[in-house]
């Protein structure tokens, strides 16, 4: 498991280490040790590098690091939002978010030449990406229709699509491996819940009944 430890968060004291571990939590090991925030960090499929967003400069910025510690990278640290780094399913690709010309949008980074390739172009906030199975699409939250609401993004020819039409809030969705069905966040009568959809049948369905249901994986 991938996680960020903060001891005395708030404080003159304050440490955070992006650290990984057996999945019962025993063995952990320190990648990296800093007084600054560090957040959203995640896998490369092959195991052997992560991606994630450290503010050691004073401003976000992406890093790359080798779990072997062979190499660390800082990718982007662009003015503004540099965030929500995720691989594409073969690993040489990295989605994020960027919000280098004005409002926050969606890029893909090719992890061996270091190009950038914006994805969104729209005057609202787009972000969270994540990549579906076969690597040809991205989904993203944008509230491009006026509320947080999940869309989807063919990279060959930039079409786009509105995923989820039911409820007033959307947000951080996930697909499954089949690429059919979708995990998020679904904001009901003011209470936020995991939903699951089928995208064929457009059919949706409450996962979790308590009070503040957040951040699905799979």
């Amino acid at each position: 498991i991938l996680y960020v430890l903060a001891e005395g968060a708030g404080t003159a004291q304050a440490r955070y280490r992006l650290q990984i571990a057996a999945v019962d939590g025993r063995r952990p090991r320190t990648l990296y040790s800093s007084s600054q925030p560090m957040l959203s960090a995640s896998w490369s499929p092959d195991g052997t590098r992560v991606a994630y967003v450290s503010f050691e400069t004073g401003r976000p910025s992406i890093v790359l690091q080798d779990i072997d510690g062979s190499n660390r990278e800082r990718l982007t640290e662009f003015r503004g939002i540099n965030g929500s780094p995720v691989f594409s399913p073969s690993g040489d690709q990295l989605a994020m978010v960027l919000s280098r010309s004005g409002d926050p949008e969606i890029f893909v980074m090719d992890l061996k030449s270091r190009k950038l390739r914006r994805i969104t172009r729209h005057p609202a906030i787009d972000t969270e990406p994540s990549w579906s199975p076969d690597g040809q699409y991205l989904v993203f939250t944008s509230d491009r229709g006026g509320r947080p609401q999940i869309y989807q993004v063919e990279l060959a020819t930039n079409f786009l699509e509105r995923l989820t039409f039911v409820g007033d809030y959307n947000a951080r969705a996930r697909l499954l491996p089949d690429g059919r069905h979708l995990v998020f966040v679904h904001r009901r009568n003011g209470v936020f819940h995991i939903a699951w959809q089928d995208l064929q049948e457009d059919r949706l369905l409450v996962l979790t009944e308590s009070q503040l249901d957040e951040s699905p994986s799979l």
